[in-house]
């Protein structure tokens, strides 16, 4: 069975995660994603920390541990 994983470097031989591959993907998300933020609030800086205040409270140990 073909790993697409380790084919595309994402996963090391050794099992570890490639970080520079997730930075890769993670760049390649962001951005658009911050842009678009940007866009529909219209620049509206206190839309944006809430969103930015939802997004950092869901990154809790706890969930890392469920990922």
């Amino acid at each position: 069975m073909k790993n697409e994983l380790l084919d595309k470097g994402i996963i090391l031989p050794s099992g570890e995660i490639s970080k520079d591959k997730i930075n890769l993907v993670a760049g390649a998300v962001t951005q658009p994603f911050a842009e678009m933020v940007w866009v529909t609030t219209g620049g509206d800086m206190e839309t944006i920390n809430r969103l930015t205040d939802v997004l950092v409270t869901m990154n809790t140990p706890a969930d890392q541990a469920v990922m």
